[in-house]
């Protein structure tokens, strides 16, 4: 049988019987938009996180968007973040008139390097003073970035920080205030719940996670067409809204996210067993850090080889992300060329995301370790 990168339908089995009463009632009722599903997931949500608000929205993309807006990001600012990320978060930042900028990520962790951050703030402040508004660290394969020093450098600066978590559901940090989630440490906190995340929707879903309380007014603002009531609209906004069946979902499933999460710790416990005496670089989890494997991504310059044994055994795999940002067409208007950030460039050289949800079993681990390892053999 061949090994599935994600298994959503295992995953689906597990939910499906509260689920279906909860679609049962929300047919019964007729609730389709917004509703109480929609407001006891933002509850659950919120208590889940610590945080006094979360407010859902249709995507990730958007959380990001709104979030920004939120915080009076527009025309004329400066957001700076990795190039080493999907490309929604650049989409979010150029949606609202802003320019991204790039700064290079960190070697072990493959998160925004906070020495380089604090290199081009000192560069950009003589030469382009007060253009830069917020920095958006990227949580990359679900291990939170440095925060609590990226938050004093931003501060020194006067700038935000907005956490991109939508890799992040559960994973924690240590601060001086103790163990915080990703996504409740700078001014806002944005997920995704596209259906392969560790908390994922059967569809389409985000949200936006604060404590401040303007924020998540704003963004609760924006989401639903900048309405106060009904017919009272006071500012043009987005039709930006949970599906209500979306968040029948996820309440179901964020019963279940800690557990899983705990089977994502130990499987990744176990492929760095296997594999620490191949010729690879391994996933890393420092002192204070917590990651929730939303992937499980090993470096090697043998990369293609291995994918191409993986996939003539039966064993899905894939590569996040093969071309850094600032090299994508897309990107192009924003003036980088290869070379300028050469550690992205060799991670997604050289990256591969091997098979990692909650119901693979320890046998399927260590068929994809023992396949790697003829591969790859010791260094």
């Amino acid at each position: 049988m061949p090994i599935k990168f994600v298994d959503l339908a295992s995953q689906d089995r597990e939910i499906r019987e509260p689920v279906a009463a909860q679609f049962a009632a929300i047919a019964l009722n007729a609730a389709y938009v917004a509703g109480p599903q929609v407001a006891a997931f933002e509850a659950e949500f919120a208590e889940y996180l610590g945080v006094r608000h979360v407010v859902a929205v249709s995507s990730g993309t958007d959380a990001l968007r709104l979030a920004l807006l939120a915080l009076e990001v527009g025309p004329g600012d400066e957001v700076i973040t990795t190039p080493m990320t999907f490309i929604a978060t650049v989409e979010a930042i150029v949606q609202t008139g802003a320019r991204p900028v790039f700064v290079d990520v960190d070697q072990d962790s493959c998160n925004l390097s906070v020495r380089a951050l604090a290199s081009f703030l000192q560069r950009r402040r003589l030469a382009r003073p007060g253009a830069a508004r917020v920095v958006l660290p990227v949580h990359l394969y679900g291990l939170p970035a440095a925060l609590p020093p990226m938050l004093d450098l931003a501060r020194s600066f006067g700038l935000e920080v907005l956490e991109d978590a939508c890799q992040a559901h559960g994973a924690r940090l240590l601060t001086q205030a103790g163990w915080k989630r990703a996504g409740t440490i700078g001014a806002a906190g944005c997920f995704s719940f596209y259906p392969g995340k560790n908390l994922g929707a059967w569809g389409e879903g985000g949200a936006v996670s604060t404590d401040d309380d303007g924020i998540a007014r704003r963004v609760a603002n924006l989401r639903d067409h900048g309405r106060d009531s009904h017919y009272s609209h006071t500012t043009l906004g987005y039709n930006a809204r949970l599906d209500t069946m979306q968040a029948a979902v996820l309440r179901a499933k964020l019963e279940r996210l800690e557990s899983w999460n705990q089977r994502r710790r130990k499987i990744a416990a176990r492929y760095r067993e296997m594999l620490a005496q191949c010729d690879l670089i391994l996933p890393r989890e420092f002192e204070g850090f917590e990651s929730c494997f939303h992937l499980f991504v090993i470096r090697s310059q043998r990369r293609d080889a291995i994918r191409k044994r993986l996939i003539e055994a039966g064993i899905e795999c894939s590569i996040h992300y093969p071309l850094a940002l600032h090299l994508q067409p897309a990107c192009q208007f924003l003036g980088y060329k290869a070379g300028d950030f050469p550690v992205s460039e060799e991670i997604a050289r050289t990256a591969l995301s091997l098979p990692m949800h909650p119901h693979l079993t320890d046998s399927e681990v260590e068929q994809v370790a023992e396949t790697i390892s003829k591969v790859s053999p010791a260094s």
